[in-house]
């Protein structure tokens, strides 16, 4: 058995016998094991466009944090640390320093 975090509802590892899924509704911040994790935790705040789209930027005024993903990539981590397993996040990422 594995835990999947801050997985898609209905995506590649949804109802599957040997899989502990953790969506946005269960709120995968708050996994507290046994087993080992697969975390996906989002990604958007610490890419390249992390303060958001140009577009977005230039028609609301709004830029985002670097970063700010509400603890997400620091849960996900933790889990791994403790639980054992993999963290998943794109090349580039802001997030491993």
């Amino acid at each position: 058995m594995i835990a999947a975090l801050f997985v898609e509802r209905g995506g590649a590892y949804w109802n599957r016998p040997d899989v502990d899924a953790w969506d946005e509704q269960r709120d995968a911040r708050q996994y507290a094991g046994p087993h080992p994790v697969v975390a996906h935790p989002p990604c958007q705040r610490w890419g390249k466009l992390f303060a958001g789209s140009p577009i977005h930027i230039k028609r609301t005024g709004q830029r985002k944090q670097l970063g700010d993903d509400h603890g997400c990539f620091a849960a996900a981590l933790a889990a791994v640390r403790q639980f054992g397993g993999v963290l998943e996040h794109p090349w580039g990422s802001a997030a491993w320093p």
